[in-house]
């Protein structure tokens, strides 16, 4: 044998060793709070059965856990439960404040506490249950003991004590444990006061430490329960814990230092380096420390003689032995490959580098981003950049010059290509390839002859030897599929796996429990609607559920199998009367909403972390049909077809003859429609007829109105002028003449006047029966309502301004801020709103005025004018509101009838209402009126909204 090589022995053998030592991390783990298990977060006691249900005593009561569903069982009283134990007959006793019972199952399968009422009572806490091969004790807190059994007997002398600790383990006093359990392999777990959970050997040494540092919900772990198969339970003042040891599985995380994604791994004088996106690291114990010169994304970790070479974003690195660090380079590297002759090439952000140890440094090509270059065992040297381009080139020697290193493109599409290196050998993958294998993200080759591959999201690792599946191996690694993978190393018999979950190691030399066992299926639960238990999951499974009613259409199973794993939750599959299975899911329940009647098979089966299958478990279950479904009723549905049958055929018969009543009812009804149809036609000709000679009328009536009109006015100018010449002849005129003439031509101004303020009434009426006779339905198109009503309350205190400020009238607008769209007339809508608001204004002005010659009143009136808009069921209602005068009952009937005001002649013709309703009532709309004698009035306009 060479002499180097048995040298170098006892170094692989101490090394290996070393390895052995600090290769496992810290177990997989998980937590349980009280809002998961709905519960008090205070727990005293804790026991895994067999069939993988733990029960956990609780605050509030006895909890347990079927790895589907928490669940709770309160004591009389609810009082805490202190105390469990299970028995080696595998009864499970539960003692708690003045309680103590066992669990029991129902003929429905649900646990239930039944209390041990006879013998002594118990007067305290349960603090302690346990047995010595015959009988089972417990410890009560006033300092009593008693035997247990169908009864309980208290005892006069001390029993067998429950618990010794044969070693303590180093560093800590019996003080500080809360219990014991042994969980194999030469190991045991120590529920500690304070320290969380402490792993150690037969000697006591300390394995590791679970505390609330790397993320376990307490230090303070009251006990520990351990199911045999690779989990162990803890019960905490702050919650529930589960642990996944012993286990070949172990990690690192942000818990134990290790800050950031996993980017590179590597070896050097046994000590583990670890580079990530926060920095470098190094392994010390049980947790990482940093390297401080380095603290940004350490890209790669290369060997280069008795260095490590380190590609971060602040440049090249050289690590040395005891962390020592050399500043090689300042640019940004993204990876380095060494040369034999103590150069390197580097791939940076601009381009590709030749650089020697001591700091020289030559560009040979401009290709930005390489991210990754490999050495084939012909000399070919491969790129790959950061966006999947490759190159290569051929045999270039250890000192190219930019004139003789040319790269060629090795793929011809413009394909995302990875490099994938292989027993010497470099090929391009293309994301389109599917042999030998799929596009990996990532790839290793390790020193065993393994290639391994994750998939193209860099997850589902898996082991390839010469081109074909090695099972044994990826089956190992299949619990970690779920985590994605950008560092490997495979050394001793630990596979090392870094991502973005942090750093996972495989210990491959040993055997997972959870493999040792076959997973067992179980359904846990059936509910009716979610809520009513048809069975509980525990005692044997039925093979048929009590018969269902046809409403009970809404079932749900749960179920679970009995050792789950940590790493990769089980995957599920249901069918229903052997159909289609379907997908694969985490879900552990089963929803089945409406359900016809009939006869059913559900069955379900599970896949573990492991990939294996497990038997499929079904139970039957049956739907009675409704009642109207029944035998009978179907009997009678038939007669009652029959029956229908007989009643329709004489039903049509009877229809015929009514129909032909009907039609001579018709044709009487449609001949005298007809006639009054001609009726109609002749009024409206008539009415038309009508309308044309009232305004000829009208016409010709106002122009000779107007003549009297005008010459009433000038003859009042020329008794004016008159009374001018009579004054300046008064001296010549005797005093009774002077006198007489005098009262003459006041008669005779005054009688000019009244012919012509009756002659403007008479002109203003007839004016007002033109503007009715106007047609109104016409000029509608698309319009805001909102902009035309802000309009009219500018145009109100334009026109009004005088009269606002001397009576103080509050005018308040409220209009939406959407814009409110219909289809009318803009101008006639604008002129019917102002018309609203003068009538407003007016009232508040006559009962101000009223109550100001009321000096005695005592009022505080203050005059107001409303305007509103708002929307309801697709309708637009603008209401005028004021606080005036009002209108007296008995006539707001009568106020929208042509020529009726409540105005003198000379202040109102009384058609403005009337013409106001016409115009709504043309916009397919209507007005209404609502009024209090001396208090309000209130106008409400309908208008359809625009539709859509």
């Amino acid at each position: 044998m060479d002499k180097n090589l048995k040298r170098g022995i006892p170094l692989l053998i101490l090394l290996f060793c070393h390895l052995y030592s600090w290769s496992q991390g810290i177990p997989w783990f998980q937590n349980f709070m009280s809002a998961d298990y709905r519960a008090h977060n205070q727990n005293f006691d804790i026991v895994a059965d067999e069939d993988g249900t733990v029960y956990v005593a609780n605050f509030e009561g006895l909890l347990y856990y079927d790895n589907a569903q928490w669940r709770i069982i309160h004591t009389p009283g609810i009082t805490r439960v202190t105390s469990l134990f299970r028995d080696s007959q595998g009864t499970l006793w539960a003692g708690g404040y003045n309680y103590i019972g066992r669990v029991d199952i129902d003929t429905k399968g649900n646990l239930y506490l039944q209390g041990i009422s006879q013998g002594a009572i118990v007067n305290g806490e349960v603090t302690r249950i346990w047995e010595d091969g015959r009988h089972v004790y417990m410890h009560v807190s006033d300092d009593t003991y008693y035997s247990l059994g169908d009864s309980i007997t208290k005892l006069s002398s001390l029993p067998p004590a429950p618990f010794t600790l044969h070693s303590s383990p180093s560093a800590l006093t019996v003080s500080y444990i809360n219990g014991m359990v042994e969980i194999g392999k030469g190991l045991r777990a120590l529920a500690t006061n304070g320290e969380g959970v402490i792993i150690d050997d037969e000697e006591g040494r300390e394995i590791c430490r679970i505390t609330e540092g790397n993320g376990l919900c307490s230090n303070n772990v009251a006990r520990l329960s351990y199911n045999g198969h690779g989990l162990l339970w803890g019960a905490t003042d702050n919650g529930i814990f589960v642990i996944a040891i012993p286990t070949i599985y172990t990690r690192f995380t942000a818990s134990e230092g290790l800050r950031g994604e996993v980017l590179s791994i590597a070896l050097l004088d046994q000590t583990l380096y670890v580079g990530t996106s926060g920095g470098l690291f190094f392994l010390r114990g049980k947790s990482f420390a940093p390297v401080k010169t380095i603290s940004l994304a350490c890209w790669q970790l290369v060997r280069s003689d008795d260095h490590l070479l380190a590609a971060t974003a602040d440049g090249l690195y050289a690590i040395g032995k005891n962390q020592e660090v050399t500043f090689l380079t300042t640019a940004n590297t993204l990876c380095v490959l060494p040369n034999d002759d103590h150069t390197f090439l580097t791939g940076e952000m601009d381009g590709v580098f030749l650089t020697h140890w001591g700091g020289q440094r030559q560009k040979l090509s401009d290709e930005e981003k390489v991210v990754r270059m490999l050495r084939d065992a012909d000399g070919t040297l491969w790129l790959q950049n950061l966006y999947g381009r490759i190159w290569n080139v051929s045999s270039p020697t250890l000192h190219p010059s930019p004139s003789t290193f040319h790269l060629q493109p090795s793929t011809s599409s413009d394909e995302i290509c990875t490099l994938v290196d292989y027993h010497g050998h470099v090929t391009p993958v293309a994301t389109s390839d599917s042999h030998p294998f799929p596009f990996p993200l990532f790839s290793y080759a390790d020193d065993y002859g393994l290639l391994w591959l994750t998939d193209n999201k860099g997850k589902s690792i898996f082991a390839m030897k010469d081109s074909l599946l090695d099972e044994p191996m990826s089956q190992l690694v299949y619990p970690l599929m779920d985590y994605s993978v950008r560092a490997m190393m495979r050394s001793g018999k630990q596979l090392w796996m870094g991502g973005d979950k942090g750093l996972n190691i495989v210990d491959y030399d040993k055997e997972d429990p959870v493999l040792t066992v076959t997973p067992r299926l179980f359904i846990r639960s059936v509910k009716l609607r979610g809520d009513s238990l048809l069975w509980g999951g525990y005692g044997p499974l039925p093979d048929q559920l009590p018969r269902l009613d046809s409403k009970d259409c809404h079932v749900v199973f749960t179920y679970s199998i009995d050792n789950p794993s940590l790493l990769l939750k089980t995957q599920y599959r249901t069918r229903l009367n052997g159909g289609s299975w379907s997908a694969w899911e985490t879900l552990t329940y089963e929803e089945y909403n409406n359900l016809t009647y009939g006869d059913f098979r559900f069955e379900v089966q599970a896949r573990d972390a492991y990939g294996r299958i497990s038997d499929i478990v079904g139970m039957d279950f049956t739907i009675t049909p409704p009642f109207f479904m029944r035998w009978f009723m179907l009997l009678f549905y038939v007669l009652l077809f029959a029956a229908t049958v007989y009643a329709l055929l004489r039903f049509r018969l009877y229809r015929l003859e009514k129909d032909k009543r009907r039609l001579e009812t018709v044709v009487q009804e449609r001949t005298a429609d007809l006639i009054e149809a001609q009726h109609e036609l002749v009024r409206q000709e008539k009415m038309a007829t009508v309308g044309k000679l009232t305004q000829g009328l009208i016409d010709r009536i106002l122009n000779p109105l107007n003549y009297i009109n005008n010459f009433a006015k000038l003859s009042v100018s020329l008794v004016n002028d008159v009374m001018a010449n009579i004054e300046d002849e008064k001296d010549n005129i005797t005093p009774d003449t002077y006198d007489d003439t005098i009262d003459v031509l006041d008669m005779l101004r005054g009688n000019l006047e009244k012919v012509g303020e009756h002659g403007a009434n008479t002109s203003r009426v007839l004016k007002a029966m033109e503007e009715m006779l106007k047609d109104r339905s016409s000029g509608q198109m698309e319009m805001s309502l909102t902009d035309m009503l802000r309009q009219n309350e500018e145009m109100l205190h334009k026109y009004y301004e005088k009269e606002i400020v001397e009576n103080n009238i509050a005018t308040e607008n409220i209009l939406p801020d959407t814009d409110i769209r219909i289809k009318g007339n803009a101008q006639l809508l604008s002129m019917t709103i102002m018309s609203l608001l003068r009538n407003a204004v007016y009232a508040v002005i006559k009962k101000s005025k009223r109550l100001k010659e009321q000096p005695d009143s005592g009022s505080d009136y203050r005059p107001e004018v409303k305007l509103t808009l708002t929307v309801n069921d697709g309708k637009a209602l603008i209401t005028v509101h004021d606080n005036g005068i009002g209108i007296e009952s008995t006539i707001i009937d009568r106020i929208f009838d042509p020529f009726f005001t409540t105005k003198t002649t000379a202040e109102a013709s009384g058609v403005g209402l009337y013409i106001s309703r016409e115009v709504v009532q043309n916009h397919g709309g209507d007005i209404t009126v609502a009024s209090v004698k001396g208090s309000f009035t209130a106008f409400t306009i309908t208008i359809p909204l625009l539709k859509e």
